[in-house]
């Protein structure tokens, strides 16, 4: 499994490659509260580490070298 970097918050796009989904699919969890996310000053999310660690979805497989 690939790790996400060791850091409090991911953007969406981070969270969406982590999970190999679409950003619009990240977009939805958050709408649906799976993830819990923190409000940026410009209206941006910013997912928790904790909410990650704690969301019902698998992360993508890692590839083979």
């Amino acid at each position: 499994m690939t790790d996400l970097p060791d850091k409090p918050t991911f953007r969406v796009s981070e969270i969406a490659w982590y999970y190999g989904v679409s950003e619009k699919t990240v977009y939805l969890w958050i709408e649906h509260k799976h993830l819990e996310t923190i409000q940026t000053p410009k209206g941006q999310y910013r997912i928790t580490r904790e909410s990650v660690d704690k969301c019902r979805f698998s992360p993508r497989p890692q590839k083979e070298v």
